[in-house]
C-alpha cells in the first residue's frame, strides 16, 4: 500500500465508515410443492447457497467491552509455537481452542449495539461455518482498527490523572 491508500484508510475510519464483508452459506429453504395433478400440497426442505452482507461499525464502549471479554480468552502458547517439532500440533490445538473465541468476537462486532442472545445465535452460526482463515485475518484487522484501544487507553489515563489542586491538609 502506498502513502494515499494508508490516508485513504484512516480518513474512512476517522468519518466512521462502515467495514462491509460478505458470507455466502447454505440455508435451509422450506418449499412448497403439489403433487398428485396439483391438488395435495406439501412442503419440502431444501438447502440454497445465500449471501448475506455484514457491516462492522466503529465500537462504543458496550461493544467494546463484549469484545474484549472473547479477547481475553484466546489461547496460544508461544513458547511450544518456537519449537519447530511441535509447531504443526500447536498449530491445531490453536485452531480447535480459539475458532469459536473468533467467531465470537466477529459476531460481537457485526453486531455491535443491536446485540441480542437469538441474533447473535444465528450470525454466530454463519460466521462460524462460512469463513475461512483468510477472510477472518481480513475481519479482524478490521475489528482492531474500530475498537481503537490507544484512545480508549489515553481516555482513561486522562481520567484517572489525580487532580493538581489538593486541598490542604489540617494538622
Amino acid at each position: 500500500m502506498d502513502q494515499k491508500d494508508i490516508q485513504r484508510e484512516e480518513i474512512k475510519t476517522l468519518i466512521e465508515t462502515p467495514y462491509e464483508f460478505e458470507v455466502e452459506y447454505n440455508k435451509k429453504v422450506i418449499i412448497q410443492k403439489k403433487f398428485f395433478f396439483g391438488l395435495i400440497p406439501y412442503e419440502k426442505k431444501v438447502v440454497q447457497k445465500v449471501n448475506e452482507k455484514f457491516e462492522i461499525k466503529p465500537c462504543t464502549l458496550s461493544t467494546l467491552d463484549r469484545l474484549c471479554q472473547y479477547q481475553i480468552e484466546l489461547f496460544i502458547d508461544e513458547a511450544k509455537l518456537s519449537d519447530n517439532n511441535e509447531i504443526f500440533n500447536q498449530t491445531k490445538l490453536i485452531a480447535y481452542k480459539n475458532a469459536k473465541l473468533m467467531s465470537n468476537i466477529v459476531t460481537v462486532a457485526v453486531l455491535g449495539v443491536d446485540y441480542s442472545k437469538s441474533e447473535f445465535k444465528r450470525v454466530q452460526a454463519i460466521i462460524y461455518n462460512s469463513l475461512t482463515p483468510a477472510k477472518l485475518f481480513e475481519i479482524i484487522n478490521e475489528i482492531l482498527k474500530f475498537q481503537d484501544l490507544t484512545n480508549f487507553t489515553n481516555s482513561t489515563r486522562l481520567a484517572s490523572i489525580k487532580m493538581t489542586i489538593s486541598p490542604n491538609e489540617v494538622e
